[in-house]
């Protein structure tokens, strides 16, 4: 267990050991100020009665005392630690929230892009679900997913991070229900025809390099379903070219079926308002640079599909929803009372690598040392000390 022991600041180690060293020095040089002081007070003998009842011992012990309870002190300030283990249970269900962030979500027809309403909406859901998991995903073309995680700042962060220029052109909204599908039940990839693709497993990141023992890498966390949990997607786009035509628009409504066939509430959110707006061009960093045309020349308008969206929701059988965030400040409180309705079950996480504090073994005794030090006197009791 020693062999594990750590501290957060190394190079207060060093000072915590100099210490008694500094302390004996400065000893020393008191104890050769006093010589030089009492050699000036008069007659030897007389000071020497004087003196009879300093008690050099006591002093030298008070040194000790003060020298090693001020280490002590330093050496907690350095914060030694030892790797420990947790267990906590949480209950809540799992969400994915599959944001689409292709180019007509950068119409501005709600008072700011559809793209900004929606992160404002999706940001003020997810503080509003404290105890619930969150897989943050962003699509167009493709879609790009961070797992499930309890961290609501890095579900918001990822969420506000990716654009239009991160991920191919187009609104595949097939593609991010199977793939927030493949997150929410990859037991059952088998379903799928291996077409998750290792979309809800752990990957490689954070093995071991060559050479590397393993057992230098922080363990990853377990997490344990204990009671069954509700699992949900809420895929919040305009539907602007997502439904497509012919085969193309059977595609989503197909993988809305096979997600409730595993368990899984499919709920929609639609972002934008019938009047619409023109698709603007993006540059390289995804800002909006022109007017997208089409082939005839004209600029292409972007309305929200609110029809095909309601049908994709209804799809999702009775405990589907859809919802729309238009020019008003977006309200959220639908989404919490339809989320309110489903089974929160509990799950338990095991961390492995949590560091364990144990500075307070070595600064209570540190605080005590430097209390009984305070407490000794530097004179003995002597009946006459005239006459010694």
């Amino acid at each position: 267990m020693i062999e594990d022991l750590t501290f957060e600041t190394p190079v207060l180690i060093g000072i915590a050991a100099a210490m008694p060293l500094l302390i004996a020095l400065i000893a020393l040089a008191d104890r050769a100020r006093r010589r030089v002081l009492l050699g000036r007070l008069g007659e030897e003998s007389a000071v020497q009665r004087m003196m009879a009842s300093v008690s050099p011992a006591r002093r030298r012990i008070k040194r000790v005392l003060f020298a090693a309870g001020v280490s002590l002190i330093v050496l907690a300030a350095a914060r030694p630690q030892l790797p420990g283990q947790v267990r906590r249970g949480t209950e809540g269900l799992d969400l994915v929230i599959a944001l689409d962030v292709s180019k007509s979500m950068l119409v501005d027809d709600v008072g700011a892009t559809r793209l900004a309403k929606a992160r404002a909406a999706t940001a003020k859901l997810i503080d509003a679900l404290p105890g619930d998991r969150i897989a943050p995903m962003v699509f167009a073309g493709a879609a790009a997913h961070f797992p499930l995680t309890d961290d609501k700042a890095v579900a918001k962060q990822f969420l506000a991070d990716l654009g239009a220029a991160d991920l191919p052109p187009g609104s595949d909204l097939a593609e991010a229900l199977k793939v927030a599908s493949c997150v929410l039940r990859p037991d059952v990839q088998d379903a799928w025809n291996d077409d998750c693709a290792g979309a809800g497993g752990r990957g490689h990141g954070g093995d071991a390099l060559p050479g590397e023992p393993e057992d230098d890498l922080a363990s990853p966390s377990e997490e344990v379903e204990v009671d069954e949990r509700a699992k949900v997607i809420l895929l919040v786009t305009d539907s602007a070219d997502g439904m497509g035509d012919g085969e193309a628009a059977l595609k989503p409504l197909e993988e809305v079926r096979r997600a409730v066939k595993l368990g899984v509430t499919v709920m929609v959110m639609g972002v934008g308002t019938a009047r619409g707006g023109p698709v603007p061009e993006i540059d390289f960093q995804g800002n909006p640079s022109g007017v997208k045309h089409g082939p005839d020349g004209n600029e292409i308008i972007s309305k929200l599909d609110s029809a095909s969206l309601q049908l994709l929701a209804e799809a999702g059988g009775s405990a589907a929803r859809y919802f729309e965030v238009g020019a008003a400040d977006p309200d959220v409180g639908e989404i919490i009372a339809a989320l309110g309705t489903l089974k929160r079950g509990a799950l338990q996480k095991k961390d492995e690598r949590v560091m364990e504090e144990l500075y307070h073994f070595v600064l209570f005794p540190g605080f005590l040392l430097l209390v009984i030090e305070a407490c000794i006197g530097t004179r003995r009791r002597v009946r006459y000390p005239e006459v010694s």
